[in-house]
């Protein structure tokens, strides 16, 4: 394999993230800051050039990614795969609401979903790496705009790192990483926030 980079991008602040509610697969209205972060995101892709970008459908993603396509010239490929983990019936819900219901919350497992009727952490790793191996064999830069869940999992592929780190990193909105992969071997270049 040719030498490829990545750009992986958390969406803008919405106001679910500031309300602090699971926000899987529902749209949530940007915040002020997530106005800002949409221009800001939007200039970090056009400045990373990439020959193709991605992102899940949801609006929070796909505003960035159209956005940054259009200033570059190129289509933004919407992939479904790069859609949030399933937060089941913890959807919508804070986690002292979804505690006060009798929602309990599995991180630990592998298979078990993280909330009833939802995905578990082997669901979006299995769903992500595919998608991800797909992408990188479009082009040599690859840029995708996507939700924290995925984003975890993007890294814990790339990096062939233990399942269980896809805990382990603190994604904010607007987090971004660029990556720089080759032949049996991938490296974090860059890790920051806009």
């Amino acid at each position: 394999m040719r030498e490829k980079n990545l750009m992986l991008l958390r969406h803008p602040e919405t106001e679910a993230n500031v309300k602090g509610l699971w926000t899987g697969r529902g749209n949530t209205p940007f915040t002020d800051l997530g106005l800002l972060q949409i221009e800001l995101l939007a200039e970090e892709i056009v400045r990373f050039a990439p020959d193709s970008i991605f992102s899940s459908p949801l609006e929070r993603t796909v505003t960035v990614a159209k956005r940054a396509a259009a200033a570059i010239g190129i289509p933004a490929h919407v992939d479904e795969r790069f859609t949030e983990l399933d937060f089941g019936a913890a959807e919508g819900l804070t986690i002292e609401e979804a505690h006060a219901i009798g929602i309990d919350f599995d991180f630990r497992s592998q298979d078990t979903p993280v909330a009833p009727g939802g995905e578990s952490r082997r669901d979006i790793l299995v769903r992500t790496a595919a998608a991800i191996d797909e992408v990188l064999d479009v082009g040599d830069r690859v840029a995708i705009v996507t939700h924290g869940g995925v984003f975890r999992a993007a890294l814990v592929h790339v990096l062939r790192l233990p399942t269980e780190a896809i805990w382990a990193f603190h994604i904010r909105n607007g987090q971004i990483a660029e990556l720089q992969l080759a032949d049996g071997w991938a490296r974090l270049e860059e890790f920051r926030c806009v």
